[in-house]
């Protein structure tokens, strides 16, 4: 049986192909397309898909789309008289979600229609639920309780799930706006002068800069946490104003938004990013707790695009709250196409077979697809039998590498595939990164890659990180000798990574590890700010030669540039 999960109106469009219940072809159309964040009918991921799995649109069993339009029109009807003495919200009601809403219901059956000649059924689910079965019907447990948090979807901003089997109960939700951890998270993103949904890592990444403690009573205006995991935002505080997700009254509270030029690791500017990202660990501690004394379950799935949180992952992992804590590699919207082939398998009878140990589930790596690309570039290249040792040759003389091999990951982050990786030894690993290859703010830190079994060396928890969605300390003792990935506190995003999920990425760091006495590298996306994550060759190259990164290792192939001073 062939399921085709698709997200189709919101952004991170993307689609995914279940066969039986296993996970064939997954990516975001974003790659396709060269369109960060992309929205509308990902056709180019679509046939990716079809291609992957090697049949035609008219093979398909079944299109499942991920949101219900009926639940988005409803909730906003109900919303509009229940908000009803608040103009601000009737205006972006009807700008955003009841304009949405229609256009799903339209428009996403007929693209699929016209544009694969489809002409079987459909069907639509709902938002949190497509999140949950993405988390649970993936994860390698047999029961678990499943959060979903996000921004909203069909009405709802976070869900409490059950998963036991072949089913998923909802247990209690938490609705939009009121109780938004997202568009709370949104509002102060905006503030710093940053792209609300497409910059929450910014955030993040500047909150250690700042001391929470300085803005604790602000937070506490605006957002407030209840006894029974109940986050309430200030509605009035955090309207939305055209053209923008804040109010003038959002900055009576914090003080006039970052204006351009101005130092966002100043304290005006931290302190409110580490107030943020404080509460968001709070009310995310707050909600496990609520969701292990509502359930009783041990572990714990999370997907939603707050569960791209790392920080506060990693703090809830560390708590004890559950013993296992299991995020999905592209929890973000992207991961509803997934959820949504999942549950159209198991309603439809199916067994739970499949559980995501890799996210690389997209476009493959081919010899003669490179080759072909190296030679229309007219660049100049060695071939090589050992591209994990030739890779690690490179790291060890601290040159910076692109890397290139197999199939590429879906989600966010790159779990090397598609990846841009140097040594973490370097002083000046982290200035150059931003400065001349990923062209991006010099406060943003970088992740590492390391052998799992190596990994309790020096960083505070050795468990797995595989989607690399966990960030712990840096031991103190370590940190001297990582300054590539250690950030301004001492923490790490960390990837583990093992030979079972990723054999030739494992031996590079292996050989990486006998030239430098650690198998461990800088690990960072291969694309610059601004573009997707490479997903051709010619992409690659592009990146190669525009950038200053010093070699390319893709497939078989090797090229690189004159030696640069090392700082």
């Amino acid at each position: 049986m062939h399921i085709l999960g698709v997200n189709a109106a919101s952004h991170n469009t993307s689609a995914a192909l279940v066969r039986d219940g296993h996970l064939v072809a997954f990516a975001e159309e974003e790659r396709f397309n060269r369109e960060r964040y992309t929205m509308g009918f990902p056709e180019g991921t679509v046939r990716f898909c079809l291609e992957q799995a090697g049949i035609t649109a008219d093979e398909l069993d079944l299109v499942v789309f991920a949101g219900r339009p009926t639940a988005e029109i409803l909730h906003s009807a109900v919303n509009a008289l229940r908000l009803a003495g608040r103009p601000w919200y009737r205006s972006w009601l009807w700008d955003q979600v009841l304009v949405t809403g229609i256009y799903k219901g339209v428009t996403q059956g007929r693209k699929m229609r016209s544009r694969t000649g489809y002409a079987g059924a459909f069907r639509y689910l709902n938002h949190h639920e497509c999140h949950a079965a993405s988390a649970f019907y993936c994860s390698p447990f047999d029961e678990a309780a499943v959060l979903t948090i996000d921004a909203q979807g069909d009405g709802v901003a976070t869900s409490l799930h059950v998963g036991r089997g072949r089913t998923l109960r909802k247990v209690r939700d938490w609705a939009f706006p009121e109780h938004s951890i997202g568009h709370f998270y949104d509002c102060v993103t905006e503030w710093l002068g940053f792209k609300p949904v497409k910059d929450a890592g910014k955030t993040m990444g500047l909150a250690p800069y700042g001391d929470p403690a300085a803005v604790r009573e602000k937070v506490a205006r605006v957002a407030k946490i209840g006894s029974h995991g109940d986050v309430t935002f200030d509605l009035d505080l955090l309207k939305f104003e055209k053209g923008r997700r804040s109010s003038s009254r959002f900055e009576a509270v914090f003080g006039p938004a970052r204006e351009l030029g101005e130092d966002p690791t100043g304290a005006r500017c931290a302190d409110v990013a580490a107030g943020a990202q404080d509460f968001v660990e709070e009310a995310f501690l707050a909600l496990a707790r609520e969701a292990r004394e509502l359930t009783g379950m041990k572990n714990l799935c999370i997907a939603g695009g707050v569960g791209l949180n790392s920080v506060a992952n990693g703090r809830l992992d560390l708590t004890g709250i559950f013993d296992e804590v299991w995020i999905q590699p592209a929890a973000y919207d992207a991961g509803l196409a997934l959820g949504a082939a999942m549950i159209a398998w198991h309603d439809n009878g199916g067994d739970r077979r499949f559980v995501m140990e890799h996210a690389y589930w997209g476009p493959d790596t081919r010899t003669d697809d490179v080759r072909a690309a190296l030679q229309r570039s007219k660049a100049q290249w060695r071939e090589v039998d050992d591209p994990a040792r030739a890779a690690a040759e490179l790291v060890a003389a601290n040159r910076i590498v692109g890397w290139y091999q197999g199939r590429a990951e879906v989600g966010p982050r790159s779990l090397g595939n598609r990846s841009i990786i140097c040594n973490p030894q370097r002083q000046d690993a982290k200035e150059i990164l931003n400065r001349e290859v990923k062209h991006r703010e010099p406060f943003r830190p970088f992740a590492p890659s390391c052998t799992l079994e190596d990994a309790g060396r020096w960083f505070e928890s050795g468990r797995p990180n595989p989607f690399m969605l966990k960030v712990w300390n840096v031991l103190p003792e370590a940190r001297p000798n990582l300054p590539g990935i250690t950030h301004v506190d001492g923490s790490a995003r960390l990837q583990t990574v093992t030979a079972r999920e990723n054999a030739i990425y494992h031996r590079m760091l292996v050989e990486t590890g006998r030239r430098t006495g650690m198998p461990c590298v800088v690990n960072t996306s291969f694309n610059i700010r601004g573009e997707p994550i490479v997903n051709s060759p010619l992409d690659a190259l592009k990146c190669y030669f525009s950038t200053g990164l010093d070699a390319l290792v893709i497939d078989r192939f090797v090229l690189e540039k004159s030696a640069r001073p090392v700082g």
